[in-house]
Formats: C-alpha cells, structure tokens, sequence
C-alpha cells in the first residue's frame, strides 16, 4: 500500500493516517436534517472495525454515509468531490 515495503513502519504508518481521519469529524449545530434539528453532534468519516496490524490481510473501514450527506450539503468546500 503506498508503494512501500511491507514492515512494522509501513504498518504503523498507515495506522497513523488512519487515526488522523478518525480523529477529524464533522460538527452539526443547529441545522435541520430529516426534518429534525440537530442541536449539536459530531459525525466521523468511518469507523475502524479492527486494529490494523502485520499479518492482517485487510483494513475494515465503515464508511458513514451521514457523514458525506452531512458534507455535501453544509460544506462550503468539502474535501471529498462528490
């Protein structure tokens, strides 16, 4: 992944990159959504369902479809092209 080696580093680095999304969500405050008002919440891009780690063949990621919903229509510039 990324063009590099496959090593404990390489691996920490992605789990790195991974945690730096997860740790930048979405606020909504005071906006109507689903005909309800969201006073306030916070909205993640995806949860990771299992620590990435060496010998895992794959990362689970659960994309939240509020989140890019959320995104797209009160975003000025959203950094996903939808």
């Amino acid at each position: 992944m990324f063009g590099m080696a496959f090593n404990e580093e390489s691996v920490a680095y992605i789990a790195d990159l991974l945690n730096e999304i997860l740790d930048e969500p979405v606020a909504v405050i005071n906006k109507t959504l689903d005909r309800k008002l969201i006073t306030w919440k916070t909205y993640n891009l995806f949860t990771l369902h299992q620590p990435v780690q060496m010998g895992g063949d794959v990362i689970r990621l659960k994309i939240n479809l509020d989140y890019l919903r959320i995104t797209k229509e009160f975003v000025a510039n959203p950094y996903l092209e939808f």
